[in-house]
């Protein structure tokens, strides 16, 4: 069983993004409003019958009978005329669903690593598997027969040999060609050659599977057959298999046993083998690549584990550090060999710095990993609460950070949540206001330079800035004199205060106030920022601006008593310079800086951190910082300047102190500590009163 757990870890990565496109996919399909296309039929039963193949080799026998059972009714509802009902949709998730909890099981046991001998069922998971069959059964026995649905493989349980067959049994030879990016032909031979073992007797199979990946033609696999199938379903089985190109299918004689309109170009048939194989010149089927098709495929993919390339950035960031230390030391040596060792050091500095962007690049995912699983989970809420809601993607292919993209996850389901239970009104709502009946939901991800811009918007009742101010007053988040003077921007701000929310009574789903303020913290700390737009019942929209990538952060560089400290150049608004000594006022803290014309609260950092500042009176500089739609300064003793470099996370007893947000190590060696803006904010004791652009 060594093979077959060498292979589980293949197929629970494949099956699993299967399993969540299928679901993106059946969404889909229920809102189509006329005829579904064929393309969207065959997709789905393509992964249906991919996951069948797949288990059936390992003998994961839950796996293969539901998707078995689940393969019939799919065949019943393509033949239809009209699109499925949506109990046939609602049933289909259902399979979905008790799929991917049945391959929990196979990935927990990969995980575990529990003996040789593989999960065939799951006692651990609470699933009426035999139930769940039972009714998929009965739904396609309900519906009428337009076309026979094809077998393609025998039933689950079914002996793996059979005994060799009479003269009277048909015999055919099966050339399976597999595609030039397959990275383990090997095990797709031990697959193919189990499959066909299912239903037919093997006599021969070349290569042999321990000997594919030394052949000549490593992608082709010439199996030697006898069954009573028919070619058909011959060619149906082998192409339902994962990679695999196409299949010919040759009688006794070594005649094509296909139908002329099913047969593969001639072209790229080679003649059926004799007793002593000549040498196979066939070109491979076309796939775009020029040259010897045993040459490196360039766009060969392989799976990497996000923790790997976390360790191989820390080892870049690592170096680079210490490369700047070696720089600060070429400062003793020897006149007569320190430009030669600075020059090394310059380019050996300039090499890692080229592998450290490799790495970020190649952290980099394609947003539609996050997207893949919104339908189905919009698709239910919206169910759940009566609710008819479309959802369109733009921008799916837009690439962010994977860490990004991990964190990404939270904030935006709960803007999704509050989308369909706050903004998106009832059906009968909408049609009482002029709207369609179905309400638009919309992401959008767009990338402009380093940046990267995610919207959510919605076509619902939008957000009543009154209401907010008038539950932020009450609660006493900001004084009835600040809410009178505020625009309708600053009061939309006021959505992202802890305890605001436009429902008068919480639900299940949202209504507590306590979102997207931890929505707004989680973008913050990718360093990140978030704004909102609302008209009155037109709809409402949020867009964060993100970072491409979090390796690397911009980094102003300011000087306090003595110590230099790192602040996000993306949260600085203006640096300016003030004397505070030649106005009035009493005491530092109740001073203010003038800025485009409007006073805005200044602090020294000196004194939040307990240092003793080094500045003379006078002018000074100050750093103009935003959080939350809050403009303060912060008063600095001199702005060293601006420089780029990898941030780290804060460990104990660090991460506990309020308003750092980690450390990083400068191009001349010097470890140095960055700010957190919101955090240096919530240190300054004053409330929120302060909204963007009021005194």
């Amino acid at each position: 069983m060594v093979a077959d757990r060498n292979y589980l870890a293949l197929f629970v990565a494949e099956s699993g993004d299967q399993l969540e496109k299928l679901s993106s996919e059946l969404v889909a399909l229920e809102q189509m409003r006329e005829a579904v296309p064929s393309v969207l039929w065959d997709s789905i039963f393509r992964r249906i019958h991919s996951i069948k193949g797949s288990a059936g080799t390992l003998e994961l026998t839950d796996l293969v009978g539901i998707t078995h059972a689940a393969e019939e009714l799919i065949a019943r509802l393509r033949a239809r005329p009209q699109g499925p009902a949506r109990t046939a949709i609602d049933l289909l998730l259902e399979t979905s669903d008790a799929l991917t909890r049945l391959l929990s099981v196979s990935r927990r046991a990969l995980d575990e690593g529990a003996g040789d001998a593989l999960p065939t069922r799951a006692p651990l998971v609470q699933l009426d598997v035999a139930g769940l069959m039972l009714r998929i059964e009965r739904m396609t026995g309900e519906l009428p027969v337009f076309v026979k649905p094809v077998r393609m493989t025998s039933s689950p349980g079914q002996a793996n040999t059979m005994p060799e067959p009479g003269p009277e049994v048909p015999r055919y030879t099966l050339r399976v060609h597999l595609s030039p990016r397959c990275a383990a032909p090997g095990a797709r031979a031990m697959i193919l050659q189990r499959k066909l073992k299912t239903f037919s007797y093997v006599a021969s199979i070349d290569p042999a599977p321990a000997l594919l990946a030394q052949s000549r033609t490593p992608h082709l696999i010439t199996v030697r057959i006898a069954t009573t199938k028919e070619p058909l379903e011959l060619r149906a089985a082998c192409k339902g298999l994962p990679e695999v190109d196409f299949v010919d299918v040759l009688d006794a004689k070594g005649e094509p046993a296909l139908p002329p309109e099913e047969r593969p170009d001639a072209k790229t048939i080679a003649p059926p083998e004799q007793s002593v194989p000549p040498p196979i010149t066939t070109p491979l089927p076309p796939t775009g690549l020029q040259g010897n098709p045993l040459e490196p495929n360039k766009d060969a993919t392989v799976r990497v584990r996000t923790e790997a390339l976390d360790q191989l950035l820390d080892a870049a960031g690592e170096v680079l550090g210490g490369i700047a230390r070696l720089r600060e030391a070429a400062r003793k040596l020897p006149e007569q060999v320190a430009p030669a060792f600075e020059a090394e050091v310059d380019r050996l500095r300039r090499l890692v710095r080229e592998l450290h962007g490799k790495v970020v690049s190649a952290r980099l995912t394609p947003f539609s990993t996050l997207t893949e699983r919104l339908p189905r989970a919009i698709r239910d809420l919206a169910h759940r609460l009566g609710k008819e809601v479309d959802f369109e993607i733009h921008g799916a292919d837009v690439e962010l950070d994977r860490a990004i993209i991990d964190a990404m996850g939270n904030p935006l389901s709960h803007l999704v949540r509050n989308a369909i239970d706050h903004g998106i009104e009832r059906p009968d709502d909408r049609l009482a206001l002029g709207k369609p009946g179905r309400g638009k939901l919309s992401l959008r991800a767009r990338r402009e330079k380093d940046r990267v811009f995610v919207e959510v918007s919605d076509d619902g009742r939008g957000i009543d800035g009154n209401s907010l101010k008038r539950k932020a007053v009450e609660s006493g988040a900001i004084a009835q004199a600040m809410a009178d003077v505020m625009t309708d921007a600053q009061a939309l701000e006021l959505a992202f205060l802890p305890g605001i929310s436009t429902r008068n009574a919480a639900t299940e789903v949202s209504g507590r106030g306590v979102g997207l303020d931890a929505v707004v913290r989680s973008i913050e700390a990718l360093g990140g920022k978030m704004t909102v737009q609302s008209t009155l019942g037109q709809g409402a929209a949020f867009t964060f601006e993100l970072p491409r990538s979090v390796a690397m952060a911009n980094l102003l560089l300011v000087q306090v008593g003595g110590e230099i400290y790192g602040l996000p150049v993306q949260r600085v608004l203006v640096t300016i310079e003030y004397d505070l000594s030649s106005r009035g006022g009493e005491g530092f803290e109740s001073r203010s800086v003038i800025v485009a014309g409007q006073l805005v609260r200044a602090y020294p950092l000196a004194q939040l951190f307990g240092l003793p500042s080094l500045a003379p009176p006078g002018v000074r500089p100050f750093v103009v910082l935003e959080v939350d739609g809050t403009t303060f300064a912060l008063a600095v003793d001199r702005l060293v300047g601006q420089e780029e470099a990898v941030v780290r996370p804060l460990y104990p007893p660090l991460d506990r102190m309020r308003g750092l947000a980690g450390t990083c190590v400068l191009s001349n060696g010097r470890p140095l500590l960055v700010l957190d803006p919101r955090g240096l904010f919530e240190m300054t004791g004053v409330p929120r009163t302060h909204v963007k652009g009021a005194a």
